[in-house]
């Protein structure tokens, strides 16, 4: 096996292994299965946060920034004035402060020999194999982050002041499975409206995915078309099949603000694009970076080959550093961005 030139994951035979993994080797749907991730909380999020991290992806520098905002709590009716004052006096405005850093760190790592790819009989490829490893433990790398935007959307919920017609009990609004339907958009839109929050977007946990489907097919007929245009009304809509109710428990839907959350991420081995190589405990140390194809989240991948009882193991370990972030608890503290529809 030749060694990898350093750089990035598109260099000679690191690009050999490339090919398999976009393939995932010989289709079979069985098997593939396993390779596909549920990653819709993360491109929910991906595709709509507005945070400006000031440099909290820089990898060459771990920092602490602190976000300052200006917040007017002030809530009381005007006062009645019938003449004019020699004195008037006022209330200054206060600040918030929040401060971010990033600190959330997992990875993953797989092995592969040298010598059992020179036996007879073996009719597989070292490529194939690497190429299925990187397949999976992207997948999960994948996975761990959406699953961690959930739990942030759970702890996140704030109160609905849309109250009707269904019940608000703070974190979530009850909903019934039967009132999960086309209609059900209207509601949504009006809860968006009353809660001024009319940017927000939709991800639906392991709800409605049959629903959207019957809309998808049905949509040259006057029925299908009316309610294809009750669900286009909220814009893209995020569905995901088992991370949000295997984190939470239950089927939810939740309605995102861009500037409620945000996923930083960073990757530190070539943030110039040239890799790097090393010697460690007398092995040599090769450090990328792979690009997800499912999320587009970049990880840090340490590759390593070393010798062990004569037979040359090829050793990759897959990072990832970053958080979940969420904006800061203004005057309102019931109102965070995120609002949870829990299907019970």
């Amino acid at each position: 096996m030749s060694t990898p030139t350093a750089g990035n994951f598109d260099c000679a035979r690191l690009q050999e292994i490339k090919v398999p993994l976009s393939a995932l080797i010989t289709p079979n749907e069985v098997k593939d299965a396993e390779y596909i991730p549920d990653v819709a909380p993360v491109n929910l999020i991906k595709s709509i946060q507005t945070f400006n991290d000031q440099g909290l992806s820089n990898p060459m520098k771990d920092t602490v920034i602190k976000g300052v905002w200006m917040d007017d709590c002030d809530d009381t009716d005007p006062e009645e004035e019938d003449s004019e004052a020699c004195e008037i006096s006022g209330t200054e405005i206060g600040t918030t402060c929040k401060d971010y850093e990033l600190t959330t760190k997992f990875h993953k790592s797989f092995s592969v020999s040298d010598h059992k790819f020179r036996l007879l009989g073996n009719s597989v490829s070292q490529n194939e194999e690497v190429a299925l490893n990187l397949a999976k433990k992207l997948k999960l790398m994948d996975e761990m982050w959406a699953k961690k935007v959930v739990a942030t959307m759970d702890s996140m919920s704030g109160t609905n002041l849309n109250t009707s017609p269904y019940t608000v009990t703070a974190p979530f609004t009850t909903i019934p499975p039967a009132a999960w339907n086309p209609d059900l958009f209207g509601y949504l839109k009006v809860t968006k409206d009353r809660n001024k929050m009319q940017n927000m977007k939709l991800l639906l946990g392991g709800v409605m995915e049959q629903a959207l489907w019957k809309i998808g097919m049905e949509t040259s007929d006057p029925t299908g078309a009316s309610a294809a245009r009750k669900v286009n009304s909220l814009g893209t809509v995020y569905s995901d099949s088992f991370i949000t109710e295997g984190v939470l428990g239950y089927k939810a839907a939740f309605l995102v603000a861009p500037s409620a959350m945000a996923l930083i991420t960073k990757a530190r081995y070539i943030p110039d694009g040239s890799g790097r190589e090393e010697v460690a405990s007398g092995n040599k140390h090769i450090y990328y970076t792979i690009t997800s194809p499912s999320t587009g989240i970049v990880y840090d991948v340490i590759y390593q080959r070393s010798c062990v009882n004569g037979d040359w193991i090829n050793t990759w370990d897959i990072r990832t550093f970053g958080d979940v972030l969420t904006n800061a608890v203004f005057c309102n503290t019931s109102r965070t961005g995120v609002l949870q529809f829990k299907c019970a």
